[in-house]
């Protein structure tokens, strides 16, 4: 068995940790929302800092549920980076104008 010593490998691959953010979006059920345009209109306010790997987008009447991949030191770093990107998209998108970010 090898032993590591060197701790930058470890280090590496703990920044680069793929995280599951739920997030749970709540608005009028009269206003349909599209998943594939809600889909880009969130992927168009990622950065590459938000280091976005992958997003799914479920819709009901009156709720929107998000599942972003993304990656990060920690999960906290993950949740901090999924909820402000969800807040640029909600202050940016009329369309979202009456959407609110459910916060646990």
């Amino acid at each position: 068995m090898e032993v590591l010593t060197d701790p930058l490998p470890v280090l590496q691959l703990l920044r680069n940790a793929m995280h599951l953010i739920p997030i749970q979006l709540v608005g009028p059920a009269s206003t349909p929302i599209d998943p594939q345009l809600l889909a880009y209109v969130i992927r168009s306010h990622a950065g590459p800092a938000d280091r976005v790997e992958h997003l799914r987008v479920h819709v009901e009447p009156g709720r929107i549920g998000l599942a972003l991949f993304l990656l990060a030191e920690s999960e906290a770093d993950a949740e901090l980076a999924a909820h402000q990107l969800c807040r640029r998209a909600l202050e940016d998108t009329p369309l979202l104008a009456q959407w609110q970010l459910v916060t646990p």
